[in-house]
């Protein structure tokens, strides 16, 4: 709905909408139309070659795909920019708006990993995920202008919902890779060599881009907890330490933490440190979704 003068209209199940009709608008906005076309074809694109390289071993896939994955990221980058000034906060008002920006922080996760493990062989699992997320988001995401909450104005809070997203987002990488440990394990334990058995990377590999993750998701949400407490005193005048939210990310990241130590200290095998993956990542699920639920001011949408 599109108004002669600039008004607030109030929008059922939603808050509020502002429309500004004027050209720089009109340009942005088709810009953002674009992007929102373009973002899910480069993912299928990159999740096709990623999948080219790993079940057909083609050597074009295979020097293509992550230059292709950077492109993308890059892209979706500049994209999350300009929605995020366009509509003057980040687009976290949605839990559609939330999902696209999850598949960027997931596949941005899984490069960081791949740059540091020089292991290219799994990006196809993670990326798959975070194409399913872009396209979701996609087809169901609407833009909400003027939103109520001034806290989504602060410059701060960008970086302390990227940080989680990306934390996050390696907590589940590191459970696809548990899985992918258990899979392969059992691959050579039953005899069974087939096209993932030869074209997964060897065990020792996948525990260590497992345990990355894990590194890498507790560095971010170390962070998180940090920057969500300088920011909490200026962006609430009214909040409680004993959020649901805040206890489950402090738990979150205790459970995290203990895996790290363990793993240092114990020297735990590879096998029982992928089950804890897989289950420190159900728990983050099962934590995350009753957090959700029963927090209070730590809720947008």
């Amino acid at each position: 709905m599109i108004l002669q003068t600039p008004k607030l209209v109030s929008i059922p199940k939603t808050n509020y909408i502002y429309i500004r009709k004027t050209n720089n608008s009109t340009a942005v906005l088709l810009v953002l139309k674009i992007f929102k076309i373009i973002l899910p074809i480069l993912y299928i694109t990159t999740s096709w070659l990623y999948g080219r390289a790993f079940f057909k071993d083609k050597p074009t896939a295979r020097r293509l795909k992550t230059k292709f994955l950077v492109f993308t990221l890059s892209l979706h980058f500049v994209y999350l920019i300009i929605k995020t000034a366009e509509l003057k906060h980040p687009p976290v008002t949605s839990v559609f708006e939330l999902l696209n920006v999850l598949g960027f922080s997931l596949a941005l996760a899984y490069i960081i990993i791949e740059s540091a493990t020089k292991i290219k062989n799994t990006g196809f699992f993670a990326i798959l995920v975070s194409t399913i997320f872009v396209i979701v988001s996609g087809i169901f995401s609407r833009d909400i202008y003027g939103f109520e909450y001034d806290v989504l104005k602060n410059e701060f809070l960008a970086l302390h919902i990227t940080s989680a997203l990306v934390g996050y987002s390696a907590f589940a990488l590191s459970a696809i890779y548990g899985f992918l440990y258990i899979m392969l394990y059992n691959k050579i334990k039953s005899k069974t060599f087939d096209t993932v058995y030869k074209n997964l990377p060897n065990l020792e590999k996948i525990e260590l881009m497992l345990c990355k993750s894990i590194t890498v998701g507790f560095i971010a949400l170390t962070f998180v907890i940090i920057v969500g407490f300088i920011l909490l005193p200026k962006a609430f005048e009214s909040f409680s330490y004993t959020d649901a939210k805040l206890i489950g990310t402090f738990i979150i990241w205790l459970v995290y933490g203990i895996g790290l130590g363990l793993r240092k200290t114990v020297n735990l095998p590879g096998k029982k440190t992928a089950f804890m993956s897989i289950i420190s990542f159900i728990l983050v699920f099962i934590l995350m979704a009753f957090a959700n639920a029963m927090s209070g001011f730590h809720r947008f949408y």
